[in-house]
């Protein structure tokens, strides 16, 4: 009896792990929970044109134009070891909503002479570990970047927060302070 209880024990095991691999499949190497040094961090070159749709969003006052900058539920379920990442995520998500909306509204009625000019990276980076801030892969992130623009011949900015690189690609996860 203890041979079958021991066998139907490790064949759900084994059916866990193979519904764990089919949701979460292997992670990019970039983002290899087993790296033992970061790898090469890109610069802000191939976000630029998500990072145009992103001042669109908030010129328009419409932040679904701005989603292909955000970072993508599937992505952040990888990323995060947390009892329920949704919920975190939709917390996320509603967070860029507000600023979207609320960086609209500091730009009044500018926001129609409004011109993006570049998204540049601060030299305040990290590379975030397996375990620290609740992850269970490993990832870039750049914080306190700006986002340029020009009304006029007048040079602004906004802060963009929070990026994290995953795969090559730098995805948003705060446009401003994360608030708990």
């Amino acid at each position: 009896m203890r041979s079958k209880t021991a066998g139907v024990v490790l064949a759900l095991a084994a059916l866990a792990s193979l519904a764990a691999a089919q949701r979460f499949p292997r992670p990019p190497a970039s983002n290899d929970p087993r790296l033992t040094a970061p790898p090469p961090r890109p610069g802000a070159d191939g976000a630029q044109e998500r990072a145009r749709l992103l001042f669109e969003a908030i010129v328009r006052d419409d932040p679904e134009h701005g989603l292909p900058f955000f970072m993508p539920r599937e992505v952040f379920r990888q990323i995060k070891g947390v009892a329920d990442p949704d919920r975190f995520y939709d917390r996320m998500l509603a967070l860029f909503h507000r600023d979207v909306h609320a960086l609209h509204q500091q730009l009044g009625p500018d926001a129609e002479r409004a011109e993006f000019l570049r998204l540049e990276l601060s030299r305040r980076r990290s590379w975030v570990r397996v375990r620290e801030e609740s992850n269970r892969l490993p990832y870039w992130a750049q914080r306190h970047n700006w986002l340029y623009f020009r009304v006029g011949d007048e040079e602004r900015r906004f802060e963009v927060r929070t990026l994290n690189l995953w795969d090559g690609q730098w995805y948003l996860t705060h446009l401003s302070e994360f608030r708990h």
